[in-house]
């Protein structure tokens, strides 16, 4: 239980900083894309890659970007103990 919840809590930490870095593109529209990254546990992200389409290739361009803009994320909780973490992130474009 206090793995995943330290999971969750990491998890969110993460996605808000994504979210405060995306920006939409102008003019493509609504859609919604699903990225799975790869973090460290230092908080250095190692890999971004799309996991499902938006069907829009500048809204899958910009779900990439605002992870790569995010940067750096704040390291693993306590009792987080592996290399590296995946997560998969939707993200909605309205």
């Amino acid at each position: 239980g206090q793995t995943r919840a330290a999971m969750a809590a990491w998890g969110a930490q993460i996605r808000a900083r994504i979210e405060r870095a995306k920006t939409p593109p102008a003019g493509a529209g609504a859609g919604r894309v699903i990225v799975t990254l790869r973090v460290a546990r230092s908080g250095q992200l190692l890999s971004v890659t799309l996991a499902r389409s938006s069907g829009k290739a500048a809204l899958d361009r910009a779900a990439l970007q605002a992870v790569r803009r995010a940067g750096q994320f704040a390291p693993a909780p306590t009792g987080l103990n592996a290399q590296s973490y995946a997560f998969d992130l939707p993200m909605a474009f309205r």
